[in-house]
């Protein structure tokens, strides 16, 4: 079996993607045993050559074959004490259903039925009972999912052989998904300074994040970043200017004075971050005098470089969109945050794109870094950034309270960066074709309350948000 792949080639690289704690629950029968001798070592034989295939990809918890009630009992007690992420069962043929209802009853985490073998085929003419037996896990697996639906637990089924590239990519998905929520539960998500001004759809219900992390807001205070910059010494100053003066293809626009401020804000914004242990925030605040102004209107590389790190942020205060970020680069697929620009109905395109701060591991390319004059929209002048996307399949994310009880609702999409002109403002752009014709999609997305803001990543993130949807306690809707 070959390693599990997540085919994600992002251009400086994932930061921030988590190695799964996978809980295998091998099953048979035990009655089998004395009737056909070779076939239990047959059976696990084959489990090793899946075990290591999944040590390739994370971290395996299995107890010993689970070939009667009371080691399922086990089993569970023991994929407890070791916090697994999600469970894949395997049966090694066919395989009473009660030998896993005490790890569905006993665990809440995600379930995931392997019907699966080593064989792609087998010959059927010269077969005798105990490869037939050998090949009849499937037997099991409509049984299984009975009793997984009469204990009222979600679960999907994952078919294939152990060569089939679609089976290991849905597995590699799983294994994304679901240690991306085990990592997201223990992060805390901040908000300094306040909302834009009239936006309905900037604020983020603690009730909710508390219910999903068991965490509230950090709420750092917008004076902690304006002190934090006047420590700046003169070698930090020094280290940054170049670090970003490297980083960036810097045009005539820019001086070294803008570029001394953006680097000095950086070291403030990193110093405030780190020492609240904030993973992904909102913030924003329009500012009276003009360096508190230009603190967050300058802020743009500041943030952007936190956003590399895997501590995005998000301005307009949107902490929703931030931990959208943060998802998707747990899952390994970068993450920046964008609305709709405006949508092309000649060659049926959307364009994506945001002012302020992004995530320059998402540019194909060294990112560009222009000075503006105007922030439309907003308070104060500063730096702008541009950079293209590579093209391929992307993931469209946003996370609501809307329609959705008391939880998060993941909606989300799949489409394709497609090449062509976009713009030159200062602000990184891209066109997105969907899998549906555009004034569809806009219609049917809006039909799911979402904000205005979402975040994109590299690749079909799909079932990954999916499970991680489940894992965390939100829904998940697919546009």
């Amino acid at each position: 079996m070959e390693p599990i792949t997540a085919g994600n080639d992002i251009s400086r690289g994932p930061r921030g993607q988590v190695r799964p704690v996978i809980g295998l629950l091998p099953t048979g029968h035990h009655y089998y045993w004395d009737q056909f001798p070779d076939l239990k070592r047959r059976g696990m034989r084959m489990l090793g050559a899946l075990t290591e295939a999944l040590r390739t990809r994370g971290e395996v918890v299995a107890p010993d074959l689970v070939d009667d009630p009371v080691k399922a009992a086990k089993a569970a007690e023991l994929f407890r004490q070791r916090d697994v992420d999600l469970v894949l069962i395997f049966p090694l043929g066919y395989t009473p259903s009660m030998q896993i209802v005490p790890v569905a009853r006993g665990l809440d985490v995600p379930i995931r039925i392997l019907n699966a073998h080593e064989d792609s085929s087998y010959d059927y003419e010269r077969a005798d009972t105990t490869t037939y037996l050998h090949h009849e896990g499937v037997c099991c697996v409509p049984e299984y999912a009975g009793a997984l639906a009469n204990l009222g637990r979600q679960f999907k089924v994952r078919t294939g052989h152990f060569a089939d590239a679609r089976l290991l990519e849905e597995l590699a998905c799983d294994f994304r998904g679901a240690a991306a929520a085990r990592a997201l539960r223990g992060m805390h998500m901040g908000l300094i300074g306040e909302l834009y001004t009239h936006m309905t759809d900037m604020s983020i219900d603690e009730n909710r994040l508390l219910k999903m992390t068991g965490k509230m807001l950090k709420r750092p205070e917008v004076e902690e970043i304006e002190n934090a910059f006047a420590r700046v010494t003169e070698t930090e100053l020094r280290r940054m200017f170049e670090e970003l003066r490297h980083l960036y293809d810097v045009d005539e626009t820019v001086t070294d004075d803008h570029l001394r401020f953006s680097a000095q804000a950086a070291i403030a914004y990193e110093e405030v971050i780190l020492r609240h242990d904030i993973h992904a925030f909102g913030y924003y605040w329009w500012g009276h005098g003009e360096l508190v102004t230009q603190l967050r209107a300058q802020s743009n590389l500041a943030v952007s470089r936190l956003a590399s790190l895997g501590r995005p942020g998000v301005t307009e205060g949107d902490v929703k969109s931030a931990m959208g970020m943060k998802i998707m680069d747990l899952l390994g697929a970068g993450g920046m945050f964008v609305e709709f620009f405006s949508m092309d109905f000649d060659e049926d395109f959307i364009l994506f794109g945001h002012d302020g701060p992004s995530n320059i591991n998402m540019a194909d390319g060294r990112p560009r870094l222009q000075h503006l004059a105007v922030h439309h929209g907003k308070s104060g002048h500063g730096l702008g950034i541009d950079f293209g996307l590579k093209t391929g399949p992307v993931t469209l994310l946003n996370i609501t309270q809307n329609r959705c009880g008391d939880v998060f609702k993941l909606v989300y999409s799949v489409g394709e960066v497609v090449p062509g002109p976009t713009l030159r403002i200062g602000n990184p752009n891209c066109r997105v074709r969907m899998q549906k014709p555009i004034h569809r999609f806009v219609n049917d997305w809006c039909q799911e309350g979402p904000s205005h803001h979402l975040v994109l990543g590299y690749g079909d993130q799909g079932e990954a948000l999916e499970i991680l949807a489940q894992a965390l306690g939100c829904q998940a809707v697919r546009v």
